[in-house]
């Protein structure tokens, strides 16, 4: 019996036999002020009330240790030595992980950016002042990549491409 009640704690006898005692004091109130109850139900009643507060008792969340807290992230960044590098892999991971709002996050803005200045400081060009001859330097898909509305994320093969793209600029 012990080892049925073990998640409940230890019986013990003191909590019972006060129960039983409170049961008889109850009735007895209940006899003076003229209603009359069954002895028997109001024991069972105190029993039941004293297993319930160890059932109670035994579940408390004190009882049993927490699992550890495991936390997995859609692509996990490899670590590099340069911070500005870790953050632009967190903008893409995170523009990977929303499907749909690419073109809002910060991460297309910025490579757009980069693209603009390289072609500004190396060939004297801009995206929307000569869009002919950036299409010619970066190639179409890049060039529609970086002036045309994405809603997507490019998969790791496409982003490549495109950042071999500006890279050779």
């Amino acid at each position: 019996m012990n080892e049925f009640l073990a998640p409940f704690g230890p019986l013990k006898l003191w909590p019972a036999v006060g129960a039983v005692a409170l049961a008889f004091l109850f009735w007895a109130a209940a006899l003076i002020s003229g209603v009359d109850f069954a002895i028997w139900q109001l024991v069972l009643l105190a029993l039941a009330g004293l297993l319930a507060n160890s059932v109670v008792n035994g579940m408390r969340a004190d009882t049993e240790q927490a699992p550890p807290i495991v936390t997995r992230a859609v692509n996990e960044p490899s670590w590099r030595p340069f911070s500005e590098v870790n953050r632009w892999e967190d903008r893409l991971i995170f523009a990977e992980a929303k499907p749909g709002r690419f073109e809002a996050t910060n991460a297309k803005q910025q490579l757009v950016e980069v693209a603009s200045e390289r072609l500004r400081l190396r060939r004297g060009l801009s995206l929307t002042g000569q869009p002919d001859q950036c299409r010619a330097l970066l190639g179409e898909p890049a060039f529609l990549f970086l002036t045309e509305p994405t809603p997507d994320c490019p998969t790791p093969r496409q982003l490549g491409e495109h950042l071999k793209a500006i890279e050779e600029i």
